[in-house]
């Protein structure tokens, strides 16, 4: 039986906010920790929309509980405020 390997790669206006890696490399699945701290951190509003829908508030709040100390703490309080007021 053949394995289906997704094809679905993160949008290209993703590509500056992710310049310390291979961004043709970059799965949103398995790389999903990697895709969120980096636009929390340098995103602009249309990544943080995308993250939101591809991702959900849960997958993100986990994250952002998680990952303290890679998350700036200004990109840390407004996702909290932005993540809680957004549904």
């Amino acid at each position: 039986m053949e394995t289906i390997v997704s094809k679905q790669k993160l949008p290209i206006y993703f590509k500056p906010i992710l310049w310390s890696y291979n961004f043709e490399k970059i799965d949103p699945e398995r790389n999903s920790r990697e895709v969120i701290v980096n636009t929390l951190n340098y995103g602009h509003l249309g990544h943080w929309f995308w993250i939101k829908k591809r991702y959900g508030k849960n997958v993100i709040d986990n994250i952002v509980g998680s990952r303290t100390g890679e998350i700036r703490v200004g990109a840390k309080k407004l996702a909290e405020i932005f993540f809680k007021n957004y549904e």
